[in-house]
């Protein structure tokens, strides 16, 4: 087995349509390179579709099927999550960030002296809610 394996980045790509035919170029490499890999053996897929090198047991790459960019027919057929799985979609609303809150709190920049920081931090987790209490009960003049 080489050690030198495929690979199919494209982080640094746009959509730009020259973009899109520099995304289908380096597919064709990567599928290329792929295909002769499997061909020549010494490999096999996993359950999750990586191929994984036989000798080391190192994952080489995701199957050239699974990889490649969608075709212009598949992506007119693309529907938006939550249209395909509303109650799925629905749940993972509700269980995602804080719930919201009827008089939520408001972020300031203070300056407050090292020390006074240091002392409340050393007291633990919460120390900016032991702050806001000591503001709350102090007489303001």
């Amino acid at each position: 087995m080489t050690a030198k394996w495929p690979s199919f980045i494209t982080k640094d790509l746009g959509k730009t349509p020259e973009d899109d035919a520099e995304m289908t170029r380096r597919w064709e490499v990567y599928d290329r390179e792929m295909q002769a890999l499997i061909a020549a053996g010494g490999v096999h897929m996993d359950d999750d579709g990586w191929w994984v090198d036989d000798a080391t047991g190192e994952l080489i790459g995701p199957d050239p099927e699974i990889e490649r960019p969608l075709t212009d027919e598949e992506l007119t057929r693309a529907r938006p999550f939550k249209d395909v799985f509303p109650e799925l979609y629905e749940s993972i609303q509700r269980a995602r960030g804080r719930p919201p809150v009827d008089t939520p709190k408001k972020q300031i920049t203070l300056r407050v002296d090292q020390d006074v920081i240091a002392k409340f931090k050393a007291t633990g987790k919460g120390w900016q809610s032991r702050i806001n209490e000591v503001l709350k009960q102090a007489k303001v003049k």
